[in-house]
Parts: structure tokens; sequence; C-alpha cells
């Protein structure tokens, strides 16, 4: 077999999930919502969040550090606004319920505040953001992680990589969005680094000793950086006080580390928000004036070296239709932890479509 990556077809590659998961014990409808949100992420190209989570997951359950039929509580003490509790459930599960709730309130009166706790790793945060803008609201999304981040001026990790995702209707263009961790790469991509043996760019990480490296694993076992220096630092607080704080789940660095802490479940929180945008203006005028935004931004002339000037959600836009074409390119290091899962459930692993380009 070549060593080059191999291409599987989205519905395939989702109805295995979703199998995979059910064996696991989780409702038919929970597997489907965990596979939906991890392909999902692949389709858009966040691959450091997409199946190759789906072993990291499956331990947890395996462990019993999950709960696969969570008694999900949901409370509101104002109209706009609910707290969900979620029994240690799946994090696109509880995530999901969460979404459900502010946009139920939003499409209700306009704007809906959800807050989450005891959940999960919930995947990538604009798979939820991108749900408001199907139903003509703005939606935010954030949750705080594992501690690897070092804030501002200190060498001890704090807070996570804490992801802020934002999506906004852009009329007939994809929609616009922002998907980001506050530190300056993801870990997920250290990981990815380290599986296939390769360097990270400088400034990404500092090894134990504090010492910036370059090296994935010495990077691993130390800790990341915020970008922009004290400005990601604050905005990762901000994520760990909204989604963390105010959310009634772990925070300041008491968050469990998915793949390395076995001893107790994670303590996740989430944080999400919905905002109608006809409570400001009529949709329509709001989606003309933001394809005249996104028009001013693609005339200007690009930078030596920049083919195109492209706004947020635009390459990945672009990318889940190639990937929807053409399949969801997964390296042999994935294929092959995917492989040993389908083994162990009896599920056969969809064939490859094609080697990837």
């Amino acid at each position: 077999m070549s060593d080059a990556p191999h291409r599987y077809d989205a519905d395939a590659l989702t109805a295995w999930t979703a199998a995979v998961f059910s064996h696991w014990r989780l409702p038919l409808a929970d597997a489907a919502t965990v596979a939906h949100s991890l392909v999902a992420a692949n389709l858009r190209g966040v691959d450091t969040h997409g199946a190759t989570r789906i072993p990291a997951y499956i331990e947890r359950l395996r462990r019993d550090l999950v709960e696969p039929e969570p008694k999900v509580v949901v409370g509101s003490a104002m109209p706009f606004a609910a707290t969900v509790d979620g029994g240690n459930g799946m994090g696109p599960v509880v995530g999901q319920i969460a979404m459900d709730e502010a946009l139920k309130r939003a499409d209700g009166i306009g704007i809906g505040v959800v807050t989450a706790r005891r959940s999960n790793h919930f995947g990538a945060a604009a798979y939820y953001a991108l749900q408001a803008v199907e139903r003509g609201c703005i939606g935010l999304c954030l949750s705080p992680a594992s501690k690897s981040l070092a804030p501002f001026g200190s060498q001890e990790p704090l807070f996570g990589t804490n992801p802020i995702a934002v999506a906004i209707p852009a009329g007939r263009h994809a929609p616009w969005v922002m998907d980001m961790a506050t530190s300056v790469a993801a870990r997920g991509h250290i990981r990815l680094a380290v599986r296939h043996g390769h360097a990270i760019p400088e400034g990404w990480a500092l090894d134990a000793d504090g010492h910036p490296t370059t090296d994935a694993e010495r990077a691993l076992a130390g800790v990341m950086l915020p970008f922009a220096g004290a400005k990601g630092s604050a905005l990762a607080m901000l994520v760990d006080i909204l989604g963390g704080v105010l959310a009634g789940s772990g925070f300041g660095g008491s968050i469990r580390n998915m793949t390395e802490d076995f001893d107790a479940p994670q303590d996740v929180g989430h944080f999400f928000l919905a905002l109608k945008i006809e409570g400001l203006m009529p949709l329509a005028e709001f989606n003309a004036r933001m394809e005249q935004e996104v028009a001013h931004l693609k005339a200007l002339k690009p930078a030596a070296g920049v083919d195109e000037v492209l706004y947020p959600g635009e390459p990945e836009a672009h990318r889940e239709q190639e990937r929807r074409a053409w399949g969801i390119p997964l390296s042999i290091q994935v294929v092959d932890a995917l492989r040993l899962l389908a083994d162990e459930v009896g599920t056969p692993f969809p064939p490859p479509l094609r080697e990837a380009g």
C-alpha cells in the first residue's frame, strides 16, 4: 500500500463512525450526532478535530469516564438564557443540546445564551456556531480545554488552547467563520506532528524547561504559547471565564486532559450565543451589506506571493466542496487506528475512494 493518504466518502465515514459509537452504548441518535460533528470537521479541513479523535473518545467510554446515556438537565432562570447539565455525556451530544436551546430562544425573543457544564471534548467549535447561520442568526461558541497554554509572562500552563468560533451569514457567499485557538496553533497540530515525525514552527511552544522548541515531542511535554502575547492570553482567560467560571464547570487548570488523565471525568464547559439578525436589521439588507463587505475585500490587490485575498471561512468552504466531491483524505496512521476499532466492534472500515492528490 502507498504511504500517501487515501480519500474516503464522507457519508460512508459518517455511517461507520455512528455504528462504532452505537456499539459503545450510545443511543442511535446520539451516535449519529457525534459522527456528524467529527466528519463535518474533516470536511472543512479541521482534521485535528475529525476522525483522528475517535480512538480517544472511545478510550474514555471504554474506561467509563463518559456516560453513554447521560441524564441531561436543562434549566432556565430567564427567557433568553438556559443552563445545561450534561450529565458527563459525550461533548458533541451535550453541545448540540445546548446550541439547540440557544437557537430556540433566538427564534422566540431574538437572542439565546446557554452555558453547559459536566460535558466533555465537543469537537470543532465552528460546528455549532455555523448552525446559527442556517437560522438567520450570528452564532458564537467557545469552550475551555485542559491546561496546556502558559499565560503571557509564565512558563507554567494554566489555560487550554481555548477555542473561539463565530459564524455570520454572508448572503450568496459562504458564511464568514472565525474558528481559532487562543494559542499560536492548536495542540492537535503538535500531536499530528509527533505522529508523523515532523518538526513544528518556532514560536508555537516551550519545552518542559521553559525554552522555545521546534521538537514536537518536547513541545507536548512543555507548554503552548498564546498568539499575540498578552492579547491571546487575555482571550484564553475570557474563554475560561465564560465557558468555565460562568458555566459552573472546570476552570483555572482543573479540566482533565482527554488523552492522558484517566482518573475522573473531564468536567468541560461550553458557552453558546445566538443573535437573531432580524432584531437589528432585515436579514436581506444585512446579507446585501455583507456581500458588499466581501466584494470590497476581494477587490484588494493581493500581497506578493498571494494568489487571492480570502475572508475567514472561505478556505474551509472551498475545502468542504472539494472533499464532498472527492472524499476526505485520511493519513495511514489514522486509518490504521480506526481499522483496529473496526476489527474490535466487527464493523468493517469503509474502503478508500482513491489516493489523496
